[in-house]
């Protein structure tokens, strides 16, 4: 499974790659653990935007994209903390350190 955030966005609107993971890489236990929380999400079956309605000239937008064999997912929401982004801001803030 390769998982791969980007963010987007702020005063400057950049863009920038934050993280590029690839569980082949990782040691078998950390890709069991990014691989259940991806599943225990069902990002796959994810709107691919969430928060359109959140505005902001300057707020940061990410976009996740999962691949896991054939199949590939992005999912694009606001830097903000509303509650129905909560999963996707954890998984940010797990994988970005």
């Amino acid at each position: 499974m390769k998982v791969e955030i980007r963010r987007t966005g702020g005063f400057a609107g950049l863009e920038e790659e934050l993280a590029s993971l690839d569980t082949a890489k990782m040691s078998p236990d950390q890709a069991r653990q990014l691989e259940e929380r991806i599943r225990s999400m069902a990002f796959f079956g994810l709107a691919s935007s969430f928060g359109t309605h959140i505005t902001g000239a300057d707020l940061y937008r990410f976009r996740i994209t999962v691949e896991d064999g054939s199949r590939r997912h992005t999912v694009e929401f606001p830097d903000h903390d509303s509650p129905e982004l909560t999963p996707l801001r954890e998984l940010v803030q797990t994988l970005v350190r």
